[in-house]
Order: C-alpha cells, then structure tokens, then sequence
C-alpha cells in the first residue's frame, strides 16, 4: 500500500515542495525525515495497488527489517547520518507484507534551516528489484555453467546444478528425467529426492506443451502429508530438440517469476549441450571398450622392420576390409610416407624412441586414402634381438582406429565449440582469455575483450519461432567473423550474448572503430526472418587488459558490466568500462560519427 504523503507542521510551502516534486519524476520515491532521523514525508509515483517496502510516516528506517543489512551495517549507516553527511545508492533489501523480495536504493542529503541548524533528511529512493533480480539470475547461469563444465561424470554435473537451482530459487527438490528417442517416454534421471509418481503423471499429461518447448506449471498435485506441492518443469533442448526435462517442486503456491521464466529456455541449453556431450562422450567410452575387447583376439595387420625401420613385412589379418597404407609400406620408413598426422616433431620424437630401442604403444598415424578421406591407425612395437642379442629391427601390431579419432574429434568440437554457430562457447573462452594474458604480458600488449548483447532477439523467437532464431544466431556468428581479424576470438556466451577477444589492441580509438565496425554490422537487415529484421540492434560494453582488468575472469565482468552501463542508456550503443563513456548510438554513417564525438556522454564507472 503506498504510503500517505504527511508532514508534522501541516502542508509544505510550495516553494518548498517544488524541488521534491521535481524529483519524484526522477525517481520511485520522495522522502523526509526529522532531526531524530523519523520520516515524516513519503511520497510514491507507484500504483496504489503495488507493494510499498517502505517504513511507515514516524518510525526510522532501522526499526523495519532488512534482509540485507547486519546491525553492523546498519550502526555504519547511523553514524553518517548523525555525522549529517550526504549518502548516495544505500540499499536495502525487504520482505512485502505478501512474501515479495523487494531491493531498494536510497539517495539523501542533509536540510539545515536559516541559523544552520539540523533539520533532518531529505532524498529519494528507487525501486532495484528488477536489476537485482538479472544480477542474480546472470550468477546463477554462470555457476550453473561452471559446475557443468567441471562435473567428472554427466549424474554429478546434473545434481550439482539443480543443487545450485533449488537453493537459488527456494525449491524442495530438483529432477531430471531423459526422453527416451525411441519413443518419446521420460525416465528419470537424477535427483535430489526418491522418484515421485505424481510428477511424472503430470508431464505425461502436458506432453503436448513440453514437446513444443514451452514450461508446465501446476498446483494440483496431491501429497501424502497433505497439502499440495507446486511443480515448475523446464525443457532441456538440444538441436532443436527436447532430449530432458527438469522439474523443481516444493510447498509454495507462487508461481515463477517472469525473469526466471524468461531464463528458463537458457538454464535448458546449458543442461541440452552438457548432456550431449557427456552422451558422446559415453559413446566414444564404449566403442574404445569395444575395440579393446576386440583387439585381444586379433588385430587388423602384423608389421616387422629391419635395422633402418623400413618395413619389411606386413601381413592383415581376417578383420582388416583393405590393406592401405598403415604404419608404413613395404621397403619405406614410416616418416619417408606423406602423413597427416603426427607433424614432423612428432615424427622426430617417434625416431629417437626408435633409435633408443624402446617398446611403445598406441602411436597413431594419419594417412591420405585414395577416396579422399582420412584414416587412423594406432601401432605398437617392440624391438626384436636374434639369439646372440643382435638388433634386428621392431615388430608389432596396429589396428585402425579412424572411429575412434573421429568420435574424438566430435567430442572435443561438443565441449569447445558451440553447436549451433561453430563459434568457441563459454567453455574454451575461459583457457583461450588465459593464454592470450599470457602472450601480453610476455611481449607488454593490450587485449580488448567486447561483450555483446543482441536487443530484440526474443522478439523474434517469439514471432518467428526457434528455427528462425537460430537462423538468425548463425548470421550474427557469421557477421561477427567477417568483421575482425583472423586471429581474434570470437566466442557465444550463451543465449543471444557474444564476446569477442581481439589481441595486440594499440589505443582505444583503434577499438571503438572496431566496436563501431560490429555495431553497423549487426543492425544491417537479416533476410528470412520477416519484419523483425528492422528492430534488431546491439549493445557492446568493452574492457581492457591490463588497464581495466588483472584477469580473464575480471576482463569478462567488466566488460559485461560496461554492457550493461550502455543498455541502461538506451541499447544500440557501447561502453567502455575504463571511462564509463557511452556514446549516442552511432549514426548511419558508422564508425565516423562515433569516432569523432569522443565526448558524446558519460556514465558512472561500474562498481
């Protein structure tokens, strides 16, 4: 309920009131307080009907609970009142007589009368819930990501993840259950608690929604205890496809908040890519079990040499289906045949452990075949010596292990790259920020790292539909790369979010052309994506190593907050986080306009 706007000596002056009035336009609300720090005036631009966490006219703003605050906190905030000094953005975090979470900043300044005596406080508050409510969401994706990223095993990364969204959001218990490809039925998975019927009746029933890739919510369903257990369910979509579920139920009826729900889709395809490839990477297990339940019986070809490793013989057994060029062919070396792989370090190392006489195993080669593909081979050997101890040269083994290699080049491609764009994903941009530190701080270099976020882009999932927002994810990717150099990292965050790393970066006017360069691009019509083409934009905040940043992790957030600092202005713009300047979104003529008005606003460094 708001609160009445009130005053102990009657009703204010309006020569007095006029500046208050003028900045409640600028703000959620207007307030006043005495000598003994009581308000006495509060006035709000809310609507009647909205939660007011705001203490009642005549008490001080101590006596209200604060979830936020310890009695330290708040003994600081005393003494800088009765020191009567200013105080700007002092937030407080409170509980609505509805159960709601609301985050309020205050802003204040002290009022002395004619003679200079005390008079009170006066200032204004905004309602923050909203920011901190992204703040809070944009950590959980990132530890949830994180904890993803290092799970040894696909049921530790699963529980360890719905750990962190169970504590987050207040659930009693968090649930993943597979969706069989053969016939679409679910099967649970992993979890907190022991599998519960009910649940899995209910998204049996809503198979339709979840199918379509949309939430299920439901209060309905009964418990043995009594009362009713609230259940939210998020689909877990890979390649446009609905490959899990995750529910989340306890003992509330409130229903998700709209930011949660819109984070929703993003929580899932950080589960869909990790789930994919913790399945290839189960796969490519059992193959290597089967290989080596296979080679124990036979292998595909026997080798021996002579004194100067040139092949002398080579004899296939029943399994091999043609007798190409493994190891090496008869009379050659196996270094004097064209090779893909290894390299000729490789190669070098493999001769001195020829030369050295020793045994070794698994030593893979990669040879052209005459259809034009790639096969691999993994040999082993072993030094031969006739009766008196001679060297007479090696024999061996090998199998062909092209499955194999294959297998582990789609697994490596599924942990670093990003399955839909082919850009690195969050995964690989952390070690390749790390190493590129490294490379700077060697050769005393500057590195730039430039966050991108796309305005719009749920638009256009929501009018046009997944497909042509992956479409469309594909172009920005695509554009992305065509406007930096060959050596630069051009990485997807996550979602509709983009960071591109570029190295050897001499000033900031070389960066901002950059940045001015991407911004034109991006906005530029997507064909096949109906009108929507003319409402997308982007926002880019930038940070710079070192001057800005010590870390990859700090470039990262600072770049991120620069982001933010430049959506708040108005998106379709950037910012840079060492001076908190935020241009006008640049004009048709692109980087020019931008590059020449260094001065075209500014905003508060990040904190």
């Amino acid at each position: 309920m708001a609160i009445p706007s009130t005053a102990s000596d009657g009703t204010a002056p309006p020569q007095e009131r006029a500046p208050a009035s003028l900045v409640e336009l600028l703000s959620d609300w207007y307030w006043e307080q005495d000598a003994e720090f009581r308000f006495t005036v509060v006035s709000t631009r809310r609507p009647e009907n909205s939660a007011d966490p705001f203490p009642y006219v005549g008490r001080k703003h101590w006596e209200q609970p604060a979830l936020n605050l310890s009695d330290l906190d708040w003994e600081r905030h005393r003494a800088q009142l009765e020191w009567h000094q200013p105080f700007r953005d002092f937030e407080v975090q409170h509980a609505t007589d509805n159960g709601r979470i609301v985050w309020v900043s205050l802003s204040g300044e002290p009022m002395f009368d004619e003679t200079g005596a005390f008079k009170g406080y006066r200032g204004i508050g905004r309602d923050i819930t909203a920011q901190k409510r992204t703040e809070e969401l944009s950590r959980l994706e990132h530890a949830i990501a994180r904890e993803l990223a290092q799970a040894a095993t696909a049921a530790d990364g699963v529980r360890a993840a719905l750990r962190l969204i169970c504590d987050a959001e207040g659930w009693d218990a968090g649930r993943c259950f597979r969706v069989d490809p053969a016939n679409g039925e679910l099967a649970y998975a992993e979890g907190w608690f022991t599998r519960e019927g009910d649940i899995e009746q209910l998204l049996r029933g809503s198979r339709v929604l979840w199918q379509a890739g949309k939430p299920v919510w439901s209060t309905d369903l009964p418990r043995a205890k009594g009362g009713t257990f609230a259940t939210f369910a998020i689909p877990v979509v890979s390649q446009q496809k609905t490959i899990a579920m995750l529910t989340f139920s306890g003992h509330t009826a409130r229903e998700p908040d709209k930011p949660f729900a819109d984070a929703a889709p993003a929580i899932g395809s950080l589960f869909g890519q990790f789930l994919q490839r913790k399945d290839a990477e189960d796969a490519l297990r059992q193959s290597e079990a089967r290989f080596r339940s296979l080679t124990q019986l036979s292998s595909d070809f026997f080798w021996e040499s002579d004194l100067q490793h040139r092949l002398t013989s080579v004899v296939h057994g029943p399994s091999a289906a043609a007798a190409p060029v493994g190891y090496a062919a008869v009379g050659k070396a196996p270094w004097e045949i064209a090779a893909v792989r290894p390299d000729h370090a490789g190669w070098q190392v493999h001769r001195q452990t020829l030369e050295s006489r020793l045994p070794f195993r698994d030593f893979e080669v990669a040879r052209s075949v005459a259809d034009g593909g790639v096969r691999y081979f993994a040999v082993s050997g072993q030094p031969h010596y006739d009766l008196r101890g001679n060297f007479l040269g090696y024999r061996g083994v090998g199998r062909d292990v092209t499955e194999i290699a294959l297998a582990r080049e789609r697994i490596a491609s599924l942990a670093y790259s990003d399955p839909l764009t082919g850009l690195a994903n969050r995964v690989s941009l952390g070690p390749a920020l790390d190493q590129a530190i490294e490379r700077a701080k060697r050769h005393n270099g500057k590195i730039a790292g430039v966050f991108i976020d796309l305005d719009g882009f749920k638009q256009i999932n929501d009018r046009h539909g997944h497909a042509a927002g992956d479409a469309f994810l594909v172009e920005v990717a695509q554009r992305l790369r065509r406007h930096v150099r060959a050596s630069d990292l051009v990485a997807r965050f996550g979602g509709d979010e983009f960071f591109v790393m570029l190295e050897g970066v001499q000033d900031l006017v070389g960066v901002e052309r950059v940045v001015v360069k991407l911004i034109d691009a991006l906005r530029k019509p997507y064909m096949g994506i109906g009108e929507a083409q003319r409402r997308v934009s982007a926002t880019l905040g930038v940070s710079l190593f070192p001057d800005d940043a010590p870390d990859a992790a700090t470039l990262i957030q600072h770049a991120d907050e620069a982001m933010y600092t430049a959506k708040q202005a108005g998106k379709n713009a950037y910012c840079l986080y060492s001076t908190g300047k935020k241009p006008v979104p640049p004009a048709p003529n692109g980087a020019d306009a931008a590059i020449r008005s260094p001065d075209l606003g500014s905003a508060s460094r990040p904190e």
